[in-house]
């Protein structure tokens, strides 16, 4: 098996690098002879890399692996321009003795050459949600893309004692009131304006990517600060599942497509520790419609945010864990290990 990627990072606390990191790490556990063969960003996790300065892909050294290498081909490119991923995608498609298997994280609009460029390059893609299933069956063919339930790792993120819960909170700072936590990019496009709606008897956690430390939005940044009741750490947080353990519920406001990846990690890791979810429809939240302890946004009415968040917070032994034991990693690896 070859795995080419540039999402591969030593330091992976952002969402398409974890999935990245989550499976690569994982498939090479299970089959120790896949060659991981990275470009751009330099790994930990690399067998080999190439250093590719130019937007094509186009190297001979690359091409020559390909032309040689028999065996399964998984892609895991982080997202870029559509036109720019599917370039790469149908060129990589015409090197490869076999053709390659994308492992797309994101789904965007794509136009009219994008869409010939991926029918044409003849690649299968697997994704993880139901919408980008529909998404890319309608442009390269339902027999060309597989849907996996995955995304978390359920035996890291796991509930915790109340007495645990408690201690956590006091490590990071916060005394005994309800904590509402959210995970993720600081900027305008994930919604986290929203944050500032919730009431202040509650202590508000925002936990952002250092590896997109320099793409915060300053402004809404020293807004979200204005607001005595909320908590930023934009610092790397080795023991990530700490956070959501000393938690007392998770908020995901994200609406926008392409402000996250199809899969929402940090809602997956919340439930898992069994934390009351609110949460938008996006991507593959639809799915958990009707599931115990989910609880979706109507309108980010202010009254409305809140009345939802008293509903989540009043529910003292939450059961969302259930609902995500289907999307642990390993189902990803099985399949991918498998083929």
């Amino acid at each position: 098996m070859l795995i080419i990627s540039n999402s591969l990072n030593n330091i992976s606390d952002e969402g398409c690098l974890k999935v990245a990191a989550s499976l690569v790490s994982r498939i090479k556990k299970a089959v120790p002879e896949a060659l991981i063969v990275t470009y751009e960003r330099r790994s930990e996790l690399s067998d080999m890399h190439f250093e590719i300065n130019n937007k094509l892909m186009l190297s001979k050294e690359l091409f020559s692996l390909l032309r040689k290498h028999k065996e399964e081909i998984i892609y895991i490119p982080f997202p870029a321009r559509p036109f720019a991923t599917a370039l790469r995608i149908f060129i990589l498609s015409l090197y490869s003795r076999k053709k390659p298997k994308v492992i797309s994280v994101m789904k965007y609009r794509m136009g009219l050459i994008s869409k010939i460029l991926l029918r044409a390059g003849g690649a299968d893609f697997v994704v993880f949600s139901k919408e980008a299933e529909e998404f890319y069956d309608t442009i390269v063919g339902e027999k060309h893309v597989s849907y996996l339930k995955t995304g978390v790792d359920t035996q890291k993120f796991v509930p915790v004692s109340k007495e645990k819960k408690e201690a956590l909170k006091e490590k990071y700072g916060f005394d005994a009131r309800p904590v509402i936590l959210h995970v993720g990019h600081l900027n305008r496009g994930r919604n986290v304006a929203q944050l500032m709606k919730l009431d202040k008897k509650y202590q508000i956690l925002l936990v952002t990517s250092t590896l997109t430390k320099n793409e915060q939005d300053i402004e809404l940044k020293n807004e979200l600060l204005k607001s005595p009741n909320i908590k930023i750490i934009d610092d790397y947080i080795p023991h990530i599942e700490e956070v959501y353990q000393l938690s007392d519920a998770y908020f995901f406001p994200v609406v926008e497509q392409g402000r996250c990846i199809d899969v929402p990690l940090s809602v997956m890791e919340a439930a898992s520790c069994n934390k009351p979810i609110i949460t938008t429809d996006f991507g593959e939240m639809k799915q958990f419609k009707g599931k115990k302890d989910f609880y979706f946004i109507e309108s980010f009415d202010e009254n409305g945010l809140n009345a939802l968040a008293e509903k989540a917070l009043a529910c003292e032994d939450a059961e969302t864990r259930s609902a995500v034991l289907d999307y642990d990693w390993k189902n990803a690896v099985s399949y991918l290990t498998k083929i």
